[in-house]
């Protein structure tokens, strides 16, 4: 067979290529793409025929599982993995990234689990809209390459298609953590394993958000903002803010925006500072890491229930009216209503 080679800009990736390799593996083929770290090897899942060839490609072992690797963190669901304490404060540090993460399913099954920082590979992965499994593009337990043309040294003519994006970032593997076990531990260093070590140590001493609350509003200007700041600094106060992450957004937001000057200058009478507040757009992934999402208003409750159904049960509404357009003193009430409100679900927070 003849390996056909495509070249893609790994900035701005042809959208009409990436269809096409995504049309590729969904017909069964073995295709070579970049990432940040090495080249892969990816397949279907829903193709066995190719998953077979990639074991013969790699010559491993039948009983030694391939990667999942995935392009947004809703995959997780899909793949009914259980997100532990340990696996959300890790895919929070270093996903995308060069970090894979072994996890248990509802079958109790250990799963690889990949999201790799490559523009790339994440819209190929995407596009397919089916479990996508990879692994280094070489024979197992040699060197893995970092660019198309070593590919195809090793793998002359013997696979579908190479993504040629260029080299590498790193030209290392990726360092393998195995979530499951009790305190986490590295099965094998590779990118960023430093950082993983202290991850994990801070995993041990319990000085580690195990616990994720989101806040939700409109426009992530003015009541989320305000609840975000006085929350973590509340935490912090009383001993929580190595334990509690706290965050927030809107689902009208834009990315990047400040927060409303009057919140900023309502926050100031409590030395609480938001002048580097910047606005994000509440996304499906964000609800699916939050364990406990913070509403201001019923609207905000019917949006997060519709973006993601499995979240339903983890919202607290507050009933905060919005500021927007109105007096400094509307700001300051509205901030003293967030407050108590707070002060009500307290136990709620920190439990």
């Amino acid at each position: 067979m003849k390996t056909t080679i495509i070249k893609l800009d790994p900035r701005r990736p042809d959208p009409d290529r990436i269809r096409e390799v995504a049309g590729l593996l969904l017909r069964g083929k073995v295709v070579a793409f970049p990432t940040e770290t090495v080249y892969g090897l990816a397949v279907c899942t829903t193709q066995p025929q190719a998953v077979t060839r990639l074991q013969e490609l790699k010559q491993r072992p039948d009983d030694k599982p391939f990667t999942y690797h995935i392009g947004n963190l809703g995959v997780l669901e899909r793949l009914d993995i259980i997100q532990s304490r340990a696996l959300r404060y890790l895919t929070n540090q270093f996903w995308p990234g060069p970090v894979t993460l072994i996890a248990l399913n509802r079958k109790d099954e250990k799963i690889g689990l990949r999201f790799p920082k490559n523009d790339i590979a994440v819209k190929m992965i995407n596009q397919c809209n089916e479990p996508v499994v990879a692994t280094s593009a070489n024979v197992s337990g040699e060197k893995s390459p970092r660019t198309a043309e070593e590919v195809l040294r090793i793998f002359p003519n013997e696979i579908d298609l190479v993504i040629d994006g260029g080299p590498c970032e790193w030209g290392e593997d990726s360092t393998v953590v195995d979530t499951v076990a009790n305190p986490p531990q590295i099965l094998r260093r590779g990118v960023y394993a430093d950082r993983v070590d202290q991850a994990i140590e801070k995993i041990k001493l319990g000085k580690y958000p195990r616990k994720k609350i989101l806040i939700v509003c409109t426009g992530n200007t003015c009541r989320s903002p305000m609840a975000e700041g006085w929350l973590h600094h509340e935490l912090t106060k009383k001993g929580f803010g190595d334990q509690i992450e706290v965050s927030s957004c809107g689902i009208c937001a834009r990315d990047g925006s400040e927060a409303a000057v009057e919140s900023i200058l309502t926050l100031k009478n409590d030395e609480i500072k938001l002048e580097e507040f910047k606005t994000r757009l509440c996304r499906r992934e964000d609800v699916l890491s939050a364990d406990l999402v913070i509403v201001m208003s019923e609207e905000h409750k019917k949006f997060i229930s519709e973006l993601c159904l499995p979240a339903r049960d983890r919202i607290v509404v507050l009933g905060v009216p919005d500021p927007i357009g109105m007096s400094m003193e509307f700001y300051e009430k509205s901030y003293r209503l967030i407050k108590e409100k707070f002060q009500a679900i307290w136990s709620e927070i920190v439990k």
